[in-house]
């Protein structure tokens, strides 16, 4: 009776226990994207750009003339998002004026719905950046960041000026982005998703300041009753390399709780250039010790390249394996891999090479390219998955055959 009575008390002691530890932490406020410049990051700044100068005015110029559409709280929503980081006088009045109607209309319009797979996709990197919120567990940090590279961003083109309502994982060419009229859905959902994540890299509590996302990206955050800078730079995704250094008025103690993504087996931490041990609670390295302005702390994450199940994508069948670096999951194309596509497989013995490709290729962005071969044999060639599809319409696959 008493081992029973200790089983069903268990998961009620963990839970009492995990919420404490949140308490003492505090619940996270996000930093406000208004206060954050990314325009030094290599991987993020581009793809901003892009929502400023090409989807944000495809936005704009639908919501005008589709204002009857259920879509058009989303693209409002995006706009408001739009706002934080790119001031427009002219756009915000005509916001206003849009969210005022939309709730003189309120009892009269139909909700949107998540009619597709993207639709669905946004919907969890937004429920996923409500979790990581409430709760501080890192886990809905490595949720999110997945779902945004692998799920989200392989639905609109390089351009910026196309999308797909369904992500396929494998491709004979008939899969092709479609302008902003014919896949509205998808389109307002990522359009709405791309400014937001700005608000997601920095979190605040009473106690600790959180380092969700990893992006060059200065901020200026209110933390411990001070007003501090954090000055971040990093090549992440490419490479697990984070280099932060605190800007602060006065001495600060407090926790900076960096997160070690779930993917990653090995990781250090250095402080002021001298080795630092942490502890890891719910997904996060945890610092804590009196900080001196100009401190200065490196973080470096192990990113192998492995051959992984990547379940969250979905399976096709137990003989086949997806290659991932880090939170990106790789493709091959036939536009790589012209010689013998359909009968490419995978070995777990096989060499890997990385090699940076030019910005100029792909449309202002940095891609890393991956070369894998077993000695002897042929190699394949694959890009980032989010990149597929925008250099013609040949066949595509993420999951390859493994070989015995």
């Amino acid at each position: 009776m008493k081992k029973c009575f200790l089983i069903l008390l268990l998961p009620l002691l963990i839970c009492t226990c995990s919420e404490k530890r949140q308490e003492e932490a505090g619940r996270m406020n996000f930093a406000s994207f208004s206060d954050i410049r990314i325009d030094k990051d290599d991987f993020w700044n581009p793809y901003f750009l892009i929502h400023k100068d090409i989807t944000l005015p495809l936005a704009v110029r639908w919501t005008e003339s589709h204002f009857e559409s259920p879509m058009v709280s989303k693209a409002v929503e995006g706009i408001a998002y739009s706002l934080q980081f790119e001031k427009d006088t002219e756009l915000a009045v005509k916001r206003s004026t849009w969210v005022t109607r939309l709730k003189n209309e309120a009892g009269q319009r139909q909700a949107a719905a998540d009619t597709c797979e993207v639709s669905r996709a946004v919907s969890e990197v937004f429920n996923d950046a409500d979790l990581l919120r409430i709760s501080g567990d890192g886990k809905y940090a490595d949720d999110l960041e997945q779902t945004l590279y692998n799920k989200v961003l392989p639905a609109i083109s390089l351009k910026g000026d196309s999308f797909l309502s369904n992500v396929p994982t494998s491709s004979d060419g008939e899969w092709q982005r479609k302008a902003w009229d014919e896949t509205p859905g998808s389109a307002m959902d990522l359009f709405r998703v791309i400014p937001y994540l700005g608000n997601i890299a920095y979190g605040t509590s009473e106690k600790a300041l959180w380092v969700n996302l990893y992006m060059s990206a200065d901020a200026k955050i209110e933390f411990a009753g001070e007003e501090v800078f954090v000055h971040q730079s990093t090549p992440y995704p490419w490479d697990g390399y984070v280099a932060l250094r605190l800007e602060l008025p006065k001495p600060v103690k407090a926790e900076v709780r960096l997160r070690i993504p779930s993917w990653c087996k090995d990781f250090t931490i250095n402080v002021n250039g001298n080795a630092t041990s942490a502890r890891i609670e719910d997904g996060f390295a945890v610092l804590n010790r009196k900080w001196q302005d100009g401190d200065y702390i490196e973080l470096v994450l192990d990113m192998p390249v492995e051959i992984v199940d990547a379940t969250f994508l979905g399976t096709e069948d137990d003989s086949k394996r997806v290659i991932q670096r880090g939170p990106i999951v790789y493709c091959m194309e036939e536009e790589d891999n012209p010689a013998g596509f359909e009968s490419l497989c995978l070995s777990k013995n096989m060499e890997f090479r990385m090699e940076k490709l030019p910005k100029t290729e792909w449309w202002g962005h940095e891609l890393m390219r991956i070369s894998a071969q077993v000695p002897g044999s042929q190699a394949i060639t694959l890009i980032p998955y989010f990149a597929w599809g925008n250099r013609g319409s040949g066949k595509m696959r993420v999951f390859i055959p493994l070989s015995s």
